[in-house]
C-alpha cells in the first residue's frame, strides 16, 4: 500500500467520480483505475460500488477512508514538527469554531495570524461544538473553539471566556417586561437550533431544570437564517449576546435578559493530548487569547467601561 494510492482513493471517495478523481489529483483516468485495481488486488475486497457514472464506497471502502485521512494527517503533522525544527512556517493549520464565535473573532484573529504566518494555508471550519470534537478525535482538525467542558478526555482544554444567552425578539413586539423568566418560555414561539446542537441541549436542560418544555416552533441549522426569521416575525430565539449584538445595527432586534437562572455557557479552545502543536498551532493560541483581550478593550469607550467580552482566562 503506497501514500499515492491512499490519495488517489480518498479523491475517488470525495469526488464520487473516477474521472473528476483524476482531474484533481492531475493524473490520467487509465493510471488512477490501475492504482484502484492495485488497491483493492492487495486489500482482497473492493472499496468502490460502480453505479453507472457514479461510484459510492463500499463498507471495506468507508473503513479504510477513516484510516487513511488519519494516515494523511499524520504525514502532514510530521512535515510540519520537522519544518518547525528549521524554522521554516509553511504547511497548513486546521481549525474549527462555533458559527456564532464566527462574527467577532474569527475575522480580526485571522488578520493577525496571516500577518504572522502568511505562507501557512488557514482553514476554518464553522461547526456545531459537538462536530468540532468528534474532528478533534478524528484528528482531522488542528485546533477548536468549542464549547466546554467537553467529553472526551483525550482532548485538551482552556477556557477563553463565559457567553451568557438572550431572548431575541423583533424590535417591533411589545415586550411588557425587561426580563424573562426561564419557567415562562412556554409561553413562547422560540425558533432555536436543532435538537442535536449542543446549545440547544443546554437551552432544553435548563429549562428542563425549573421543571419546563421550550415551545419551539422552528427549527434551523443557520444563527444567522434564524436572526433574519426573527426579524421576519417567524417568532423568538435564544442566542449568545456576543453574537446577536454584531448584528443589531439595523435596530430591526431586541435583546431581553433571562433569568431564574440565568442561562451562560463557556467557549474554550481544544486540541487532541499527545500530539504535536506546531509553532503556528501555538501562535494561534496565543493570538486567540490576544485578538479577545483587545476586543474587551475596544468594547470598553461604547459601555462606560464595562466590556460585554468578559476577559480570557488561563489555560485549565
Amino acid at each position: 500500500m503506497e501514500i499515492r494510492q491512499l490519495r488517489y482513493f480518498l479523491a475517488v471517495a470525495d469526488c464520487q467520480s473516477f474521472t473528476k478523481a483524476a482531474e484533481k489529483v492531475f493524473v490520467s483516468q487509465p493510471s488512477l483505475s490501475i492504482q484502484i485495481a492495485a488497491l483493492e488486488d492487495e486489500l482482497g475486497s473492493p472499496l468502490f460500488d460502480r453505479l453507472g457514472r457514479r461510484v459510492e464506497l463500499t463498507e471495506a471502502g468507508r473503513v479504510l477512508a477513516d484510516y487513511a485521512r488519519r494516515i494523511l494527517r499524520e504525514m502532514e503533522l510530521a512535515v510540519e514538527s520537522i519544518r518547525d525544527l528549521s524554522g521554516a512556517e509553511v504547511g497548513r493549520l486546521l481549525v474549527g469554531a462555533l458559527s456564532t464565535v464566527n462574527s467577532y473573532l474569527i475575522p480580526p484573529l485571522v488578520c493577525r495570524f496571516k500577518q504572522r504566518f502568511p505562507r501557512v494555508h488557514l482553514q476554518i471550519h464553522a461547526e456545531p461544538s459537538a462536530m468540532i470534537e468528534e474532528q478533534l478525535l478524528a484528528n482531522r482538525l488542528d485546533v477548536g473553539i468549542c464549547l466546554l467542558p467537553v467529553s472526551s478526555d483525550r482532548l485538551v482544554t482552556s477556557r477563553l471566556f463565559t457567553e451568557t444567552l438572550m431572548l431575541v425578539t423583533p424590535a417591533g413586539r411589545r415586550m411588557p417586561v425587561r426580563r424573562v423568566r426561564m419557567r415562562d418560555l412556554p409561553t413562547l414561539p422560540l425558533v432555536l437550533l436543532p435538537s442535536d446542537y449542543c446549545l440547544r441541549k443546554m437551552i432544553e436542560a435548563e429549562c428542563q431544570a425549573v421543571g419546563v418544555r421550550p415551545q419551539v416552533s422552528v427549527e434551523m441549522a443557520s444563527p444567522e437564517g434564524i436572526l433574519e426569521a426573527v426579524k421576519q416575525g417567524a417568532g423568538m430565539t435564544i442566542l449568545p449576546e456576543l453574537y446577536v449584538r454584531q448584528r443589531m445595527h439595523d435596530g430591526a432586534l431586541r435583546l431581553i435578559e433571562l433569568c431564574d437562572p440565568v442561562p451562560r455557557h463557556t467557549v474554550g479552545l481544544a486540541h487532541l493530548a499527545h500530539r504535536h502543536l506546531g509553532k503556528a498551532a501555538q501562535e494561534f493560541l496565543r493570538l486567540c487569547r490576544q485578538t479577545l483581550a483587545d476586543l474587551r478593550m475596544d468594547e470598553e469607550p461604547e459601555t462606560g467601561g464595562a466590556s460585554r467580552i468578559p476577559a480570557p482566562a488561563q489555560v485549565s
